[in-house]
């Protein structure tokens, strides 16, 4: 009885401590996902399904749009020649399903598109259907870039969703380096019941163990 208590407590116990060192799961600059590399020299854009972990979202203007060259604002310094503009013929969106459960950090470099107004300049980050961030700006003469970061928990299969969220002009906010990390891991939805029914198996156990005060037994 006391292997089987021990047992129980001790996985209980590795259940709600897990790992806690960071594990990147990927670092995105989209500088070789141009097909056919034409973003080597000059200036241009193109559309892609997928872009390294991003794939294209749904809907009428499905697409991720790949820009190069300060086509239509300059690159971050230093950052190289590509970026992702979330905004196609019109509003667009891209998406990375999670693989694992866990606390996260998305990092990446936001920057409205130039000579544009605010209302064209919104992109949206979800999880899911949940909110976590709303990045917007007023279009100057040049790109302003500015590194975000966004803390969230997140479960296996979860889609993490960036989506443009101005007027769909074909007119949109730029994005690069997205880069994810996983800074710790948390169990599974089904594996805390896991938990929780094998910490009520310790304590039936355990209760089943006691004798009551001034309880003799005689022969």
């Amino acid at each position: 009885m006391h292997k089987i208590i021990g047992g129980a407590a001790f996985a209980a116990f590795a259940l709600a401590s897990p790992a806690s060192a960071a594990t990147e799961i990927f670092y995105e600059t989209f500088e070789d996902r141009v097909p056919g590399n034409p973003s080597a020299s000059g200036s241009g854009y193109t559309f892609v399904d997928v872009a390294g972990p991003w794939t294209a979202g749904p809907g009428t203007n499905r697409g991720i749009e790949l820009q190069w060259g300060g086509v239509g604002g300059a690159p971050a310094p230093g950052t190289g020649r590509v970026f992702v503009e979330l905004d196609t013929t019109g509003n667009s969106s891209m998406f990375y399903t999670l693989l694992g459960s866990g606390k996260y950090t998305l990092d990446f470099l936001f920057s409205p598109r130039p000579n544009v107004a605010a209302l064209s300049n919104i992109v949206d980050l979800y999880l899911e259907g949940t909110l976590l961030g709303r990045f917007e700006g007023v279009g100057t003469g040049s790109t302003m870039w500015t590194q975000k970061s966004v803390n969230f928990t997140g479960f296996a299969g979860q889609r993490l969703i960036f989506k443009a969220a101005g007027n769909s002009d074909s007119l949109g906010a730029y994005i690069d380096n997205t880069k994810l990390t996983l800074n710790s891991a948390v169990p599974e939805p089904g594996t805390w019941m896991l938990m929780i029914l094998g910490l009520g198996a310790v304590g039936y156990a355990m209760r089943r163990r006691r004798v009551p005060a001034g309880q003799l037994s005689l022969a």
